[in-house]
């Protein structure tokens, strides 16, 4: 194995050993938390529920199947709107005819009383059109309380697929993060090992150079993979409208 060799096998340690290497005990931090968090999915469940709660379009879905209940509430009982009690009393005269048989011809005579008496009654003013189309007027209203209910369910069932994915984007990130962690850290090893062998005429300006951008590269790397997790993380507490630090220490 030549110099060059050396140097650059160790780059590709790291990586191997993370791949093989179960987790450890460590000291209690938020990010030996959160590592502990992302290897059981126990932060999911929790993402999940804190996002149908936040969600804005579910609250908007919720809202309109409260107005779709009251009308159909309201339709049940219009046709009591248009039932009225009528009554009225009335007082006057009442004439009837009495039969006479002593009368001459056998006539009859008209008798006269005054009298009062009352009149109820039970009135419907409603378009004919209004009472067959009850039922399905009824009818049509339970289908859009109905309707509301569906989609509510179906609007949930986007959300919890947005936060796995999301959540899923920033298990990854923070597993990249960690990995261009520790290649950038051996890359910065093997430079400081190359600019020295370089300064005792150990190594050739090309060789030194390979190194070098070997070094460079890993730190665009780290920091790119820094840059997606601080974005995914950020984009995962605005979805879900929570702080994950906060969900992440109630992880026990």
């Amino acid at each position: 194995m030549n110099r060059l060799t050396h140097l650059v096998f160790p780059l590709l340690f790291p990586l191997l050993i993370l791949m093989k290497t179960p987790a450890k005990a460590q000291q209690a931090s938020a990010d030996s938390l959160l590592v502990k968090a992302l290897a059981t999915d126990e932060l999911l469940p929790m993402l999940i529920d804190s996002a149908i709660k936040y969600s804005a379009e579910l609250r908007r879905i919720g809202s309109s199947g409260d107005y779709a209940k009251a009308n159909l509430e309201i339709n049940k009982k219009a046709i009591y709107n248009a039932v009225s009690l009528l009554s009225s009393y009335n007082y006057g005269t009442n004439f009837s005819a009495v039969n006479n048989q002593a009368s001459a011809g056998g006539g009859s005579n008209f008798t006269a009383a005054q009298t009062g008496y009352y009149n109820v009654g039970v009135g419907i003013q409603l378009p004919i059109t209004h009472l067959l189309n009850r039922k399905n007027i009824i009818k049509a209203g339970q289908s859009l309380v109905n309707m509301t209910v569906a989609e509510r369910d179906n609007a949930a069932l986007l959300i919890k697929q947005d936060v796995i994915r999301l959540y899923q984007d920033f298990k990854l990130s923070h597993r990249l993060m960690a990995i261009s962690g520790k290649n950038k850290q051996a890359a910065q090893v093997n430079n400081s090992m190359a600019e020295k062998d370089f300064l005792n005429a150990q190594l050739t300006v090309e060789q030194e150079s390979r190194v070098m951008d070997i070094y460079n590269k890993s730190v665009i790397e780290y920091e790119t993979n820094v840059n997606r997790f601080q974005t995914s993380y950020m984009q995962l507490e605005a979805y879900t409208g929570t702080n994950l630090s906060t969900l992440i220490m109630q992880i026990k």
